[in-house]
């Protein structure tokens, strides 16, 4: 499942929310290819304060190679 975070700014990527489990980096890409031929500009997510009101298929690809780069370790610290 893909949500909109806090910021507005960004998705982030869950199998479950309760239980803060992540998914993997194939699951990611995959929920990206899936929505990849829709045109969309705005999200609205579950939450009322949490819409993307503009770019948001932008966005999306760009929190998908974000989130796939940190399960993948781009981010660790050396």
């Amino acid at each position: 499942m893909a949500t909109v975070n806090m910021d507005r700014k960004s998705f982030t990527f869950m199998r479950s929310y309760p239980n803060m489990i992540p998914l993997s980096a194939a699951q990611v890409e995959a929920i990206a290819a899936a929505l990849e031929p829709f045109a969309f500009d705005r999200v609205y997510s579950h939450f009322f304060d949490r819409v993307i009101s503009t770019g948001a298929k932008e966005i999306l690809r760009n929190s998908v190679a974000r989130y796939v780069g940190a399960i993948n370790g781009a981010y660790d610290a050396s």
